[in-house]
């Protein structure tokens, strides 16, 4: 079975965008707390709650579940719905 990198990457992407908790919440229609477990509970996802959350962030739900974003956007500047720039600088 593949690894599944989903509660690693929501943690990082919340962190490194302007998407927050808060925001998520209120694209998938449910609490705050309940984001806050998908961020912390190891815990099966519905395909459908990936799929919303991936497109949140603009970008392929199998990225999101099974890729190490952290490791593959090393060195790049992300910014709202992951654009994705090869300089750190700010615009």
């Amino acid at each position: 079975m593949q690894q599944s990198y989903f509660k690693k990457n929501l943690n990082y992407l919340v962190k490194n965008t302007t998407i927050r908790q808060s925001d998520l919440s209120k694209i998938l229609g449910v609490t705050r707390q309940a984001i806050h477990n998908l961020m912390t509970i190891d815990s099966d996802i519905r395909l459908s709650t990936a799929l919303k959350i991936a497109d949140a962030f603009g970008i392929e739900a199998k990225d999101l579940l099974f890729v190490d974003l952290e490791e593959k956007l090393k060195n790049k500047k992300i910014t709202y719905k992951l654009n994705i720039s090869d300089d750190k600088e700010d615009a």
